[in-house]
């Protein structure tokens, strides 16, 4: 369902946008929408002209792309306050590189991309800004690739928890968000590879998980297991 534009509140969590002066904030918000989706439900498919940003307000949603099997491969989980879909934007072939569809009803801002463009050209800030989020996704990308190129399910589990626990400002514990499925989806492991990595972690006093909250105790050592300079008792 598609409704009203977005409002401030929406650019405040943007990056990008939120380096713009307020009249070219103004033309952003007169040229975006608010899209909802029910869970499954798609909002774009790969190789689909990139029409349009995202930035997701609530729900959760996955970017995947689909092998000639029909295997999914799941590129990333999406949570509120995260933008998505920037880098089309400067592809000679402004189509979108993966599919997105929702894991939770789901209601998003999508800023029209040719107005994005435009806008880019007249403000520096704001070009700085989505580089600056750009580099960082490329980074996330690279420590991702780094952990499945890993043959221990441990080591990959470690990395995302290191990683998720790294983005939390206070360090304190964490929830995870994504299903168990979703997160074994994006690691390439099994959902019961990846409960007993988990119980394996918890058992050596590493983490202490409750339901889907998780406590990391021992940063150092989880650390360690991510680097593969140390292994947890099974």
């Amino acid at each position: 369902m598609t409704g009203s534009q977005a409002t401030t509140d929406d650019l405040r969590v943007f990056p990008l946008l939120n380096a713009l002066e307020a009249e070219q904030r103004e033309e952003a918000l007169a040229h975006s929408r608010i899209v909802q989706v029910e869970r499954g439900e798609q909002l774009f498919r790969q190789g689909e002209p990139a029409r349009r940003i995202w930035l997701c307000r609530s729900g959760q949603l996955k970017l995947f792309r689909l092998s000639s099997d029909g295997h999914e491969k799941i590129v990333a989980i999406i949570q509120p306050g995260r933008s998505f879909a920037e880098a089309t934007m400067f592809l000679p072939e402004r189509r979108y590189p993966v599919n997105c569809a929702a894991l939770k009803p789901s209601e998003l801002v999508g800023f029209d991309a040719d107005a994005l463009v435009a806008t880019l050209r007249e403000s520096p800030d704001a070009c700085f800004r989505l580089l600056g989020t750009l580099s960082c996704r490329i980074q996330e990308k690279i420590n991702q690739i780094e952990s499945l190129a890993l043959q221990n399910a441990h080591l990959r589990v470690a990395h995302y928890l290191l990683d998720v626990y790294r983005q939390q400002e206070s360090r304190g514990p964490f929830r995870l968000e994504a299903s168990k499925k979703h997160i074994a989806g994006l690691l390439a492991i099994q959902p019961e590879t990846l409960s007993r990595s988990l119980a394996i972690l918890q058992n050596n006093g590493v983490i202490d998980m409750q339901a889907r909250r998780i406590t990391v105790r021992a940063p150092e050592e989880l650390q360690q297991i991510a680097r593969g300079s140390s292994q947890p008792r099974a």
